[in-house]
């Protein structure tokens, strides 16, 4: 039993390396020099080299969304992936479709999709990888540390003439070191399903006309900022579960975020189905009671 766990926790840990390394490959590689060349020339965008690099980060954040040989301790670490990808991916999809536009659509989009490029490169190096230290320290793995993925930058915004600072970060707040001792705490403030509260072990009774769309409100109790933040919210339905990621992107000290969680596939009718919604953790935290708030849904007329 140990060795097929080991075995399983490497196969995962290799598979992320590679799903990563693709991701980075895809900015790096064939996005970069799109960009760079519809930076030099504004008139001449390739739109279709940039609907292949977006096709490739949707590919892979499917392909990690659909991931069922996650392990138990694994399963924050992968929430972070998949967020970043997704961000990614969305990023990317709003560029392909400037880009069809024109160039100077593009060049409008251009800045909000390196912001959340920079912001995608943040959620993996401050909490995919310590996460993924973690969860192998706490495995008895922590030999297989050298399998980990270094993140790498989605582009070279320096090469491209673009700020390198993360987004939402000051110039002090990008050279000063994180403090391991400042207690970081984010919880579930609230959440509402097409306009409904739905508490703790509660239950919302939705209507035909109704939209299945998720407001979730995030609380960073601590007392620094909070950059990143991911959010989850699973739906499991008869058919399927559905799991859509969101982040937060800022929060500070005692502030409060709402993010809208969209997508899902409604369920039948007169069927209750169980929600999950999640927040964080982020990297530091030490209370996660207040991280998960359940409940179900029911179909009605």
């Amino acid at each position: 039993m140990a060795t097929q766990e080991a075995t399983q926790i490497r196969k995962y840990v290799t598979s992320a390396d590679s799903t990563l390394s693709d991701s980075a490959n895809v900015g790096n590689e064939e996005l970069q020099a799109t960009v760079a060349a519809a930076l030099d020339d504004p008139t001449s965008v390739d739109a279709a080299a940039i609907n292949r690099s977006s096709d490739a980060t949707q590919r892979g954040y499917r392909e990690a969304l659909r991931n069922e040989e996650v392990p138990p301790e694994f399963e924050d670490t992968h929430h972070y992936m998949i967020t970043a990808l997704g961000i990614r991916a969305a990023a990317t999809g709003a560029l392909a479709e400037a880009a069809d536009g024109g160039g100077e659509e593009f060049g409008e989009a251009l800045p909000a999709a390196v912001e959340d490029y920079k912001l995608s490169d943040a959620i993996l190096l401050n909490h995919y990888l310590p996460a993924s230290e973690e969860a192998l320290v706490e495995s008895g793995r922590r030999g297989d540390q050298n399998y980990l993925y270094e993140p790498r930058s989605f582009m070279d915004y320096e090469a491209l003439g673009l700020s390198t600072r993360p987004r939402g970060a000051s110039e002090q707040d990008a050279s000063a070191p994180e403090d391991p001792s400042a207690p970081r705490d984010v919880s579930i403030f609230g959440v509402s399903v097409a306009g409904r509260p739905l508490v703790q072990g509660g239950d919302v009774i939705l209507t035909g006309s109704d939209e299945l769309t998720f407001a979730v409100t995030v609380v960073n109790g601590a007392e620094v900022a909070e950059t990143g933040v991911p959010v989850e919210v699973v739906l499991n339905t008869r058919a399927e579960r559905q799991a859509i990621p969101a982040t937060v992107e800022r929060m500070e000290p005692g502030g409060q975020s709402t993010v809208e969680v969209s997508g899902f596939k409604p369920g039948e009718f007169d069927e209750t189905a169980e929600v999950s919604v999640k927040a964080g953790p982020v990297k530091y935290e030490q209370n996660e009671s207040d991280n998960v708030l359940t409940g179900t849904v029911t179909f009605g007329i």
